[in-house]
């Protein structure tokens, strides 16, 4: 037995939905049934703070004060990156 289901998407997103759905040859239906089946496990399964969630909203202070700083790389973030080299 199926059920239909109705929800309101922004139209980004459909035009990723529906280009993976063309570039996949998978149905629809099967990808979204897949979807969700995996976004509900996850959150029954793990806890909520191992969740990433698809896009995050920061204040104009953090973002002017971290993401637009002028900083150098620290030495951590750098012995850091330097171990992925290995």
């Amino acid at each position: 037995m199926t059920t239909q289901v109705s929800a309101y998407i922004s139209n980004e997103t459909k035009m990723i939905f529906e280009n993976f759905s063309a570039k996949t040859g998978q149905k629809k239906g099967f990808i979204l049934e897949q979807a969700l089946l995996h976004y509900i496990n996850a959150n029954q399964e793990l806890p909520a703070d191992i969740i990433i969630p698809p896009s995050i909203t920061i204040s104009k202070k953090v973002f002017d004060e971290v993401i637009m700083a002028d900083k150098e790389p620290t030495q951590a973030l750098k012995d850091l990156l330097d171990e992925d080299r290995d």
